[in-house]
């Protein structure tokens, strides 16, 4: 029924399946977990005009806890059983004024489209809405409406939370997670495992899989009884095998996890109820650890250069690897590192910024191997999980990206990044996501790029870039990006002069807003380095020089980097 609306909103056809993140009154939420209060809508009134009708759907969409029960009053019957707001959310930051008649056209600014799952999709600056409505019984009810939650940007914030939906990558080695936007409160976990189930057009086999049988629904909800949450799947039990049962239950716990109630989770698929691994029904939050993105066990150590030489430890107390480049005479002259997830193998960037150089950090008796030679200007190296090193050549201005996969290196053509003038570029540790800083003219950007992978981990290509959410403040340059979180990068930019500084921190996705992390966002000193890790509770830092801040403590005095000591990093 509202197809034709949709597509025509946000200039693009968008089917997407009928599940997602709106419930119809399923629980009352939780006071600490959910801003406000409950807010149940006037449903429609005897002999009110179309814009009346108009204006009171709107605002029935902004219930809370989130729910179309009352909005689906103001429908025609037809419409009512064909609507299906679940399919996607539209917000916006202002509504304009309803036109009367029986087609309704109704003007929105800064809208932001979701998906079924509640993925950002992409925003435009304004779009029109049209409505048809129809007498019925005496009384105007909408007949045309969009398939979609339509609610204003600033309820969205207030209802909907940051959250990721876990998959696993095309080889089945890893958990990569996906962004959302899930309502807060007791809806919380029933929306996240529905998110999990849903599939939609722009679903990228070769950058993440499911292992629910397509088709898969849960119950209305996921209570959560005594800490357990208790997944009920529609389905065959006899028809989904052991290794597949485990996987499904590693996504949901990964998934689950994210809601604080949650101590365990329970499965049953088709009424029976699954046994896990241990031989209990109730799976703990530490099952699928080993599918863990930041790498097993996620490292913490710092590492950097002294005089040259690679050295590890806590801030501070750094001390030399046992490698190769550890020794008091390293082979070759460095001037940025990157070091793998396990910390056993270092990438070094060579002086001239020509020559990339790999050695172990842990016997001095180790292989030493020049991986890449005739670059122009290599930037610091990057690892993933499967121990590839990524690394920029800036090349002058014609940017290229090479890959180091079991000793062998190679170009990799990137859309968008190829060719063009790039100053940093970092790969996330699952190894599907490159993100780079694009410059032209005096404005920098940050982009992300998804990488396609075949189900050996072969790398079979990327998507278009996606620039990020940054604010449009007046900016010399962005001098760093690091990785905040899984999901998250800050970015280190000038705020007008080059002492002082800021740090945003934004989803890896584009989604609009900034991620708030806490500590210390504005700085002053020339800094320009950022140390971070996405591995939780672990300090970050920014650097200027010698001169050391803590981004997550900034009320604690972090001494000076020794002389001669460069290069700060964590492992990734």
């Amino acid at each position: 029924m509202g197809a034709v609306v949709a597509a025509c909103l946000l200039a693009g056809c968008v089917q997407m399946p009928t599940s997602g993140p709106v419930e119809e009154a399923e629980g009352t939420g939780v006071a600490e977990d959910v801003p406000g209060i409950s807010f149940d809508p006037r449903p429609p009134q005897a002999g009110q005009a179309t814009s009346e009708i108009v204006d009171g759907f709107f605002e029935a969409m902004t219930a809370t806890p989130v729910s179309a029960r009352v909005a689906r009053q103001f429908l025609s019957r037809e419409a009512a059983e064909e609507w299906v707001p679940e399919q996607q959310i539209i917000t916006y930051s202002e509504l304009g004024d309803v036109t009367a008649g029986t087609s309704v056209r109704v003007a929105m600014t800064d809208v932001n489209l979701y998906d079924a799952r509640g993925a950002w999709q992409r925003t435009r600056a304004g779009a029109t809405l049209s409505i048809g409505l129809v007498k019925e019984d005496g009384e105007w009810r909408i007949d045309e409406v969009p398939d979609a939650l339509v609610v204003p940007e600033s309820w969205f914030d207030d209802w909907y939370e940051r959250a990721s939906l876990y998959y696993f990558d095309p080889t089945t080695e890893v958990m990569v997670p996906e962004p959302v936007f899930v309502p807060r409160g007791e809806q919380l976990a029933s929306s996240l495992v529905r998110g999990l189930l849903t599939t939609t057009s722009a679903d990228l086999d070769d950058v993440a899989r499911s292992y629910f049988p397509p088709g898969t629904t849960h119950g209305l909800s996921v209570p959560i009884v005594s800490g357990v949450a208790e997944v009920s799947l529609s389905g065959d039990p006899d028809a989904v095998d052991e290794l597949t049962t485990e996987r499904m239950l590693a996504q949901l716990v990964w998934t689950l996890r994210q809601e604080p109630r949650i101590g365990a989770v329970q499965l049953s698929i088709g009424g029976r109820t699954i046994v896990g691994p241990s031989g209990s029904p109730q799976v703990s939050l530490q099952f699928g650890s080993a599918y863990d993105p930041n790498g097993v066990p996620a490292s913490t150590d710092l590492y950097a250069l002294d005089r040259g030489r690679v050295v590890t430890g806590r801030m501070g107390e750094l001390a030399p690897t046992l490698g190769p480049l550890g020794q008091e005479d390293p082979p070759v002259d460095l001037r940025s590192i990157g070091v793998n997830l396990a910390g056993s193998r270092v990438a070094g960037t060579t002086a001239t910024g020509s020559e990339l150089v790999v050695a172990p950090t842990e016997a001095p008796t180790g292989e030493f191997a020049t991986v890449v030679a005739g670059a122009v200007d290599l930037a610091a190296p990057h690892w993933d999980y499967r121990d590839r090193i990524w690394v920029l050549d800036r090349n002058g201005g014609r940017a290229r990206v090479i890959q180091v996969a079991d000793g062998v290196a190679g170009e990799v053509t990137v859309p968008g990044l190829t060719g063009r003038r790039l100053s940093e570029l970092i790969v996330s540790r699952d190894g599907s996501r490159l993100v780079a800083v694009v410059r032209r003219g005096s404005t920098d950007r940050v982009v992300a790029v998804r990488i396609r992978h075949d189900a050996a981990g072969a790398v079979v290509g990327f998507t278009r870039p996606q620039s990020l959410s940054l604010p449009t403040e007046d900016t010399a340059r962005i001098r760093d990006v690091a990785w905040r979180s899984p999901t998250t990068v800050s970015v280190l930019r000038d705020i007008i002069t080059d002492d002082l500084a800021q740090v945003r921190t934004v989803s890896v996705d584009g989604a609009p807003g900034e991620i708030s992390t806490g500590g210390a966002t504005s700085l002053r000193g020339r800094l320009r380095t950022l140390v971070s890790t996405p591995v939780d509770l672990v300090e970050i830092y920014a650097v200027a020089g010698r001169s050391v801040f803590s981004l997550t403590r900034p009320e604690r005095e972090v001494p000076d980097l020794a002389p001669g000591l460069t290069s700060l990093t964590y492992v990734g």
